[in-house]
C-alpha cells in the first residue's frame, strides 16, 4: 500500500493553501474550490457557485496528494519517520516532484544527512527572483514537522543509508556491483585484483572489476578523457572523478564515498553527462526550475529570416511561430540550426503543406549530424497537459505548446512557444517566438504563460515535441 501524509502533514496543508467553499477562478484563470483543488473543477461550476464543506475540501485535498506522496516514496531512498515524510509530501506538494528530483536536499537526505532538510528546504523561498513572506513561513512550518519526533521511536537503523536495488539494475546490467557496495570507498591506491602488481602503497582490498567498472561509468558520462578501463586507481581516474564531483557538486575529495555512489546512479539513470548535467538553476533562480542546457531563443522577426516567404505565401515574421519553435527544439537537441535555415531545408524537401510546416520532415534536418527525432503530440485537458510539462521539464524535455488567445471562435490555437521550465508556484516559463524579449531565461518575468499581456492571455491548448530514439 502507498505511504500517506499524516493528520500534521495535511493540517500544514491546508493552513497555507487556505480554504474557499465556493467555485472561483484563481488568479491565473483556473477553477478551483476547497484547498486550492482544480483537478475536478469546471467553468460551469464557478457560474453555478457550486459549494463544498471543509471534510469534502480535506477529501479532495488527500486525492491531491496522491502524486506527492508517490514522488516522495519514489525519490527518497532512506527510511522516513512519518512526520518526515509529511514535510517533504507539502514540500513537493507546493513546488513539484521535479524540484525534489534535482535539488540539493535530496542528494544530502539519501545519503544520510537528515540534518541538511532544514536547512536546504530554506532555500526555496523565492519566486520571480523574490523572497515571499509565505514561502518563508511554509518552509519554516515544513521544516519544523520534518524536525519533530513521531509518536514512536524511530528504528535504529533509519541512519544508514538505504541500497538502492530497483528492478533496472537487474535486467539491462548497466549499474554494476560498486554502486551497492556500501562497505568499499574507492580511492587512490585501490586496485583490483588485475592491477595489484602496478601499486603497492593499498588503502583498502577491492574486489575484482570495482574500478573497471567505475571507469566505464565515468568514460560514458564524458568524464574520461586520457583514461583507461584497466582497474587501475591512477592519477587519470582521479582526476576524472574530481571533475565529475565538481560538475555534479559533491564532495571533490577524489574518493568514491557513498553520496558519490548515488549521485553516478542518477546520473546514469536518468541520462545526464558531463555536457547535459541536472538543471542546477532550480535552486539558484530561488525555486525556478529550467531545462539545461538552454533553449535557444529565436525570434520569428528576426531580420536575418523574418522576410523569408514562409510555405507558399507567408513570411516567417508573419505566421512563422511554429517554425521558430521547432528551430528552438532542434537546436537543443545539437542542430545547427535557425529558423532562415529550417526553412531553407524544407523548401528544398517539400517539407510545407500551404503555409504550414510538416512536422516529421523538420525532424529531419541535419539528421545524419543529430541522431534521430520523433515528432510527438498530446491533446486533452489542460490538467492532463500541465502534468506532462512537468514532467517533461523534470525530464529536461522542452516542449512546443498551441496557445489560444480568445480571440478568434474559428480557430482552436493563434500560436506556438516552447516551455523551458516552471516558476516556484508552477505557472509556466516559456520562449515566445512572437516578441524580441521573449527569452524566458533572460526576461522570466515577461514570459510567463499565464501571465503574459500579449493579445488577450495565453491559454494551453495542445503539445507538440520532438524526442530522440
Amino acid at each position: 500500500m502507498s505511504r500517506k501524509i499524516n493528520q500534521e502533514g495535511l493540517d500544514l496543508i491546508k493552513r497555507f493553501e487556505g480554504f474557499e467553499s465556493v467555485a472561483y477562478f484563481d488568479a491565473v484563470g483556473i477553477p478551483t474550490i476547497g484547498y486550492g483543488h482544480t483537478k475536478t473543477v469546471t467553468k460551469k461550476d464557478v457560474k453555478n457557485k457550486k459549494k463544498i464543506d471543509q471534510a469534502e475540501a480535506e477529501q479532495l485535498l488527500r486525492s491531491d496528494c496522491a502524486s506527492a506522496e508517490a514522488d516522495v516514496e519514489r525519490l527518497i531512498h532512506v527510511s522516513l519517520a512519518d512526520n518526515q515524510f509529511s514535510a517533504l509530501v507539502s514540500f513537493v506538494f507546493n513546488l513539484g516532484g521535479g524540484a525534489l528530483k534535482k535539488s540539493t536536499l535530496r542528494r544530502k537526505l539519501n545519503v544520510g544527512d537528515y540534518d541538511s532538510v532544514p536547512s536546504q528546504m530554506n532555500r526555496w523561498v523565492q519566486a520571480g527572483g523574490k523572497v515571499l513572506r509565505g514561502l518563508v513561513r511554509r518552509r519554516a512550518a515544513e521544516a519544523e514537522l520534518f524536525t519533530k519526533p513521531d509518536d514512536e521511536l524511530l528504528d535504529s537503523k533509519m541512519t544508514e543509508v538505504a541500497r538502492v536495488v530497483t528492478p533496472i539494475t537487474e535486467q539491462d546490467g548497466s549499474f554494476h556491483s560498486y554502486l551497492f557496495d556500501q562497505n568499499v570507498d574507492l580511492e587512490r591506491g585501490s586496485v583490483d585484483d588485475n592491477g595489484a602488481m602496478r601499486y603497492s602503497h593499498l588503502h583498502q582490498n577491492v574486489p575484482d572489476g570495482y574500478v573497471a567498472d567505475f571507469q566505464n561509468h565515468l568514460n560514458s558520462l564524458g568524464f574520461g578523457k586520457g583514461m583507461k578501463a584497466d582497474g587501475a586507481f591512477g592519477k587519470n581516474t582521479k582526476r576524472a572523478l574530481r571533475s565529475f564531483q565538481r560538475k555534479a557538486i559533491v564532495n571533490t575529495d577524489g574518493i568514491v564515498d557513498a553520496e558519490t555512489k548515488i549521485v553516478i546512479q542518477q546520473w546514469l539513470r536518468e541520462g545526464h553527462s558531463k555536457n547535459n548535467p541536472p538543471a542546477e538553476s532550480i535552486e539558484i533562480l530561488g525555486g525556478t526550475q529550467l531545462i539545461n542546457p538552454r533553449v535557444s531563443h529565436f525570434s520569428q522577426g528576426d531580420p536575418r529570416w523574418g522576410s523569408r516567404t514562409l510555405g507558399r505565401s507567408s513570411s516567417i515574421s508573419k505566421q512563422g511561430c511554429a517554425i521558430s519553435c521547432i528551430a528552438m527544439i532542434l537546436r537543443f537537441y545539437g542542430r545547427d540550426v535557425n529558423p532562415g535555415s529550417l526553412d531553407a531545408f524544407l523548401d528544398e524537401n517539400g517539407g510545407y503543406s500551404g503555409n504550414s510546416v510538416r512536422w516529421t520532415d523538420a525532424g529531419k534536418f541535419n539528421r545524419n549530424g543529430g541522431g534521430k527525432l520523433n515528432y510527438f503530440r498530446k491533446k486533452g485537458q489542460e490538467s492532463e497537459l500541465r502534468s506532462m510539462l512537468v514532467d517533461r521539464v523534470a525530464a529536461n524535455r522542452p516542449t512546443m505548446i498551441r496557445v489560444d488567445y480568445g480571440i478568434d471562435s474559428d480557430l482552436t490555437y493563434n500560436h506556438f512557444v516552447v516551455c523551458v521550465g516552471l516558476t516556484a508556484d508552477g505557472h509556466i516559463l516559456m520562449n515566445d517566438p512572437a516578441t524580441r524579449m521573449g527569452d524566458g531565461y533572460d526576461h522570466p518575468d515577461l514570459n510567463i504563460l499565464e501571465k503574459t499581456d500579449r493579445k488577450r492571455g495565453y491559454q494551453l491548448v495542445q503539445l507538440d515535441y520532438y524526442d530522440p530514439m
